[in-house]
């Protein structure tokens, strides 16, 4: 069941204006040989520019009764030298947790993304336009390319979060306010990483079970939760990592001896947590987790899918681990992921 929702647009909107996310005047990327964009602008300034890539997550936890549920969605974006839009990709991760009078915890059975899920993801039957989620995602997000940060996030929806243009209803009728909010914190968060005219951008999600127990009791509750790596990619026209963003997030329920379950307040991801999070006394490389995950981000750059899947992830790459001694693993799925679902 969904809950009210905060509207992280049109706060996100005043924000948007006095950042450089939609602007900047830095030199290309150096990856000049790439030719055509998404946007299909040829002003000058596209291919002097730099592009800049975003990941966003909004994660939302709630619980009724002895039932607690995580909501995940996650937007990458690809932004041109001019700020617009030149690529999204969304994807979105929902899990449910329930709870026994005893305090056993059930967990959940499938922890794939509705995207990764297709077709058993049955929305096409009830969907008056007999389109699956994927389908009406991905027409969102091309409803969205040549639009500025600013111009999504006060994208006009009626009160269940659905679009209001007929353009955007005629491909896309499922609501959209989360993914629009995601769409604008990755916005937000894009920086200058190596992506330039003619990249592709893509995303991919691994999550797995983080629960710690199976059953509360009176001296110990229960931690129910799920650990999602997510990776945000640009890819060349020779499928080559450009850019990459990492992170993680580790939403969790308490569920207590009775089977009550209580939802956090707040989920911020790895990356949102910055200093934070607190891992730089841990490290033997004295880096927090951000700068672990931007290691691994700029050791994926230049290689092909083949090469990212070569990569040891047993931590026995002296490079590698030179730059990001955190496990990959899952990182390392996520980013195969996302290279295997460009378009």
């Amino acid at each position: 069941m969904r809950k009210p929702r905060v509207l992280w647009g049109c706060a996100l909107a005043a924000a948007l204006l006095l950042t450089s996310c939609g602007k900047n005047n830095a030199g290309s990327s150096g990856s000049g040989s790439m030719s055509g964009a998404a946007s299909g602008s040829s002003s000058a300034s596209q291919t002097t520019a730099a592009w800049k890539t975003g990941l966003g997550v909004i994660t939302e936890a709630s619980e009724e009764d002895r039932t607690g549920s995580i909501e995940l969605v996650a937007a990458a974006v690809l932004l041109d030298g001019d700020g617009k839009i030149s690529g999204v990709k969304l994807d979105e991760l929902e899990t449910t947790f329930s709870a026994g009078g005893d305090g056993a915890v059930n967990l959940p059975k499938d922890y794939r993304t509705k995207r990764q899920k297709g077709d058993d993801y049955p929305l096409a039957a009830a969907s008056s336009l007999k389109k699956g989620w994927a389908e009406q995602a991905d027409a969102f997000a091309d409803y969205l390319i040549g639009k500025t940060p600013e111009e999504v996030s006060m994208l006009k929806l009626d009160n269940d979060g659905r679009g209001t243009d007929p353009d955007l209803l005629s491909g896309c009728t499922i609501a959209v306010d989360r993914y629009r909010d995601a769409i604008s914190k990755a916005c937000s968060s894009a920086k200058v990483l190596g992506a330039a005219k003619g990249d592709r951008v893509s995303l991919g999600i691994e999550a797995v079970n983080a629960t710690s127990d199976v059953t509360a009791t009176d001296d110990k509750d229960v931690n129910a939760g799920i650990d999602v790596s997510m990776v945000a990619v640009t890819l060349d026209a020779d499928g080559r990592v450009t850019s990459a963003v990492a992170d993680m997030a580790e939403p969790a329920l308490t569920v207590m001896s009775d089977g009550g379950i209580k939802a956090p307040n707040m989920v911020e991801t790895k990356l949102e947590q910055g200093d934070r999070y607190g891992m730089r006394g841990a490290s033997s490389i004295d880096k927090e987790w951000y700068e672990h995950s931007e290691g691994f981000c700029g050791y994926l750059k230049g290689k092909t899918r083949a090469e990212v899947a070569d990569i040891p992830s047993d931590g026995s790459d002296a490079d590698l681990m030179a730059l990001c001694t955190i496990s990959i693993e899952d990182l390392q799925k996520a980013a195969l992921d996302a290279m295997a679902a460009v378009n």
